[in-house]
């Protein structure tokens, strides 16, 4: 279960990358390119957090035993 969540949470990083590549919301003029990258970059950091806290949850299932939970 860990490991899927770790996908969903780094799908959203990579997509939240390409968004930055890309310049993000086309259909929005009133954004400046400034708002688009911090948006981008803050989704990127969310996402790779978001996994390392999953795998460190996920390993301490793996190493406590049911009983000490």
């Amino acid at each position: 279960m860990a490991l899927l969540l770790v996908l969903f949470s780094l799908l959203g990083g990579a997509l939240s990358w390409r968004a930055k590549r890309e310049g993000g919301a086309a259909f929005k003029p009133e954004r400046t390119r400034d708002t688009e990258r911090f948006v981008a970059n803050l989704g990127m950091l969310s996402a790779l957090l978001f996994a390392l806290v999953v795998v460190m949850q996920g390993s301490a299932a793996l190493i406590l035993d049911k009983c000490l939970r």
